[in-house]
């Protein structure tokens, strides 16, 4: 298999579908044992992960070792400092329900939010990838430029039942959801291909929504395309009130 970002050299690395550095800072580098230790749920099937790098987190080999190493390593720790940044201001973060980039990059935060959306779309390929799937030419074509077109819109909200959690609960709560492709259909009413996507990721109650050339969804948070200073958090809940509350009373 050729990467798919440079589609130049043989792809010989395995992006981390949960994220090392997510793992590591919630439960550390492992080994990884006893009650608390994480385990890894995929279509209702819970797996034990020994270690932050278990083969059980990460995709199939997709990219080469420059496209996964120094080209892309900027976007990488555009995102750790991101994320650094919500779990360090999670109470002033969840009042105010937005998020000042300058706070989090400082005088650099147009290069860091652009960085931070170049890392989002990375991940965005992985998964269609991942699913047998083209990654569209402008999302491939956006990695090394300053200024980009591109019909994937990201926002972010608040997963209001995750905090109902316990901290240490909630914090360990890293995952991504379902990848929908919606059809267009020829006159015939036959499926042709997949020219519409949805997805999602999230670390603890943070979840980041991924609409490919479809209109976001307002209540799920502002539209961002690496464009703006500022992003205002939606918010969401994802049990209804029996769940909830039996949640509670566990």
């Amino acid at each position: 298999m050729i990467c798919w970002i440079c589609n130049a050299t043989e792809a010989e690395t395995k992006e981390h579908i949960i994220k090392k550095s997510d793992i590591t800072r919630a439960f550390g580098k492992g080994s990884y044992s006893g009650g608390n230790a994480p385990v890894h749920v995929k279509n209702g099937k819970i797996s034990d992960i020994q270690g932050a790098n278990s083969n059980k987190i990460k995709y199939e080999a997709s990219l080469c070792k420059a496209c996964n190493g120094a080209n892309t390593q900027p976007f990488d720790k555009a995102y750790d400092k991101f994320i650094s940044y919500i779990y360090a201001n999670e109470t002033s973060i969840l009042k105010k329900r937005f998020i000042d980039f300058f706070d989090v990059y400082g005088e650099e935060f147009e290069k860091g939010q652009r960085d931070l959306y170049k890392y989002y779309a990375k991940s965005f390929g992985c998964r269609l990838v991942d699913a047998g799937e083209v990654v569209p030419s402008d999302i491939l074509s956006l990695f090394f430029k300053e200024s980009f077109s591109t019909g994937l819109r990201i926002n972010f909200a608040v997963n209001e039942d995750v905090l109902i959690m316990p901290n240490e609960d909630r914090n360990g709560f890293i995952g991504k959801g379902d990848l929908i492709g919606w059809s267009n259909k020829s006159e015939t009413k036959k499926i042709t291909e997949y020219t519409e996507y949805t997805w999602s990721e999230h670390v603890t109650w943070l979840f980041a929504f991924f609409w490919y050339n479809k209109f976001p969804d307002g209540c799920l948070g502002s539209t961002w395309v690496a464009d703006r200073q500022f992003i205002y958090l939606g918010s969401f809940e994802s049990l209804d009130n029996e769940q909830r509350t039996n949640f509670r009373h566990d």
